[in-house]
């Protein structure tokens, strides 16, 4: 009979689990995003030069991409031209990829803290 409460327990542990861990990704998504857009938004606002400088690069990002796409995949890269690439814009390009590296950060300070608190609590 024990084992029938353990073997439930361990079950219902699990589904505590992966609800938990389907939460704390939801909340983690949407922390990294509202981050990349007030990160989109100071920039826009307070650093214009800067700001326009990343528009350059995320061009030269943006450029490469479709050049990539035209090496690979000669066949689909009118399509693509005429999709997904004739509507990303240098400022879309580089609004996905301050998302990224804001996300990154953010896991990455999330690691080391955990990281610390492990070390600390034994």
């Amino acid at each position: 009979m024990s084992e029938d409460r353990s073997l439930s327990y361990s079950f219902i542990g699990a589904l505590g689990a992966l609800v938990m861990a389907l939460v704390t990704s939801v909340i983690l998504v949407f922390v990294e995003l509202m981050a990349a857009l007030f990160t989109y938004f100071y920039l826009a606002m307070f650093e214009r030069e800067w700001f326009g400088t990343l528009i350059g690069y995320s061009r030269e990002v943006l450029n490469f991409c479709i050049g990539q796409i035209e090496l690979w995949f000669p066949a689909f890269s009118n399509a693509a031209n005429a999709t997904l690439i004739g509507e990303l814009a240098p400022k879309s390009m580089l609004l996905l990829l301050i998302g990224l590296v804001v996300g990154a950060l953010i896991r990455l300070l999330l690691w080391i803290v955990g990281r610390l608190l492990r070390a600390v609590t034994g």
